[in-house]
């Protein structure tokens, strides 16, 4: 009786929407405005393509800060997380290459304590290696070794936190790892890998690390579920933390990036989509990560993307023939309520997907799955 009652009122919301007389692109932008409005988000940029071509961008400052910024879609935004996608495309052009096997022991390739050298490639990235995390949050502050090989040292005194592939515990350890491996193999930086092998090739040229939040087009950062006001964000992790966080880009870029990776410029498409089949762990339970993002469905569509700080996400929407994509980025530096990034992105899903089924799957994610 439920699942009928929440079905009827879906149909008439999206009966509703049809009827009236709004474009899509008003109607995404009133979405953008309700999102700032509803959950108390200061600053947006969104953009939605088909098949690499932009759809729909639009940005939204509510802020009232006094700094001289205008948002658009070259808006430079902290990614938080995001940024291990690049990891995971520079590990996939290892095993492309055929240098490496996802199924190889990181002890193969960097110098471990003993009783980590056997984790595979794939359960870091998988997020099923059992490794502890690097660091502590305390006073509002990131505490972590000085540098990477500390990193490394500390984890010798350190035991699995659970048996190898039998549980997901989402760790940023598992990402100093995959730099480090992608360090040795190549004998380059990680710093220059990225930039040659992926910013480059794409033309990202507003995306980068280490950006001082003053820096003029940079927005500011502020931490999620503020409450009655926004905190600003104070968390700073060290340089060599560019693997899993750090870099700042706008919605332009990341819409190169994605549009980049599904057209086969940074590595083969088919191989990619088949790196985004369901990961099982031991027991036979589906991990929501495969190798390194986060996947799911939405209707007829499958997804594959990221969150990061729970304030951005983008997604990669694709079928089988793997050749009609969309891709879906959402940009935020703060909320009052703690909204999380999927559902907004949700939100815009629930207007922009091009069939009735999907469409109602992502007005129920937003709306009511909560």
């Amino acid at each position: 009786m439920v699942y009928r009652l929440i079905c009827f009122i879906i149909f008439l919301m999206l009966v509703g929407c049809a009827q009236t007389d709004l474009s899509l692109q008003n109607k995404l932008i009133q979405q953008v405005h309700n999102n700032a409005l509803q959950h108390g988000i200061p600053s947006q940029a969104v953009l939605v393509s088909n098949n690499g071509n932009i759809k729909f961008n639009y940005a939204l400052d509510t802020s009232q800060q006094k700094e001289d910024i205008k948002l658009n879609e070259h808006s430079m935004f902290p990614i938080f997380s995001v940024s291990k996608l690049f990891t995971n495309v520079l590990v996939y052009q290892l095993v492309e290459k055929q240098q490496i096997k996802l199924s190889d022991r990181i002890g193969e390739y960097v110098k471990l304590p003993s009783h980590w050298q056997h984790i595979p490639i794939n359960a870091l990235m998988n997020h099923t290696s059992g490794l502890p995390e690097y660091f502590v949050m305390s006073n509002q502050e990131v505490v972590a070794p000085s540098n990477q090989d500390a990193v490394i040292e500390k984890l010798g005194a350190q035991q699995p936190i659970f048996e190898l592939n039998t549980q997901i515990q989402y760790t940023q350890t598992n990402y100093m790892l995959l730099k480090a491996l992608l360090e040795s193999m190549t004998g380059q930086s990680y710093e220059s890998l990225v930039k040659t092998r992926i910013f480059s090739p794409l033309k990202m040229t507003n995306t980068a690390f280490h950006v001082d939040h003053l820096t003029k087009g940079v927005v500011r950062s502020y931490l999620s579920n503020g409450g009655d006001s926004l905190k600003p964000n104070g968390y700073v992790f060290p340089r060599y933390s560019i693997a899993h966080t750090g870099a700042y880009s706008t919605a332009y870029d990341l819409n190169l990036f994605l549009s980049g990776l599904m057209e086969g410029k940074l590595i083969n498409k088919t191989l990619l989509v088949d790196f985004w089949r369901p990961q099982k762990l031991k027991n036979g339970m589906t991990n929501y990560f495969a190798l390194g993002w986060n996947t799911d469905e939405v209707g007829h569509w499958s997804t594959a993307g990221h969150d990061g700080g729970t304030l951005v996400r983008v997604s990669v929407l694709y079928q089988e023939n793997k050749d009609d994509y969309m891709t879906y980025i959402y940009l935020t530096n703060g909320n009052l309520d703690g909204i999380w990034s999927r559902r907004l992105i949700n939100s815009l899903q629930q207007h922009a997907l091009p069939d009735f089924y999907s469409r109602a799957v992502a007005w129920a994610s937003y709306n009511v799955l909560k």
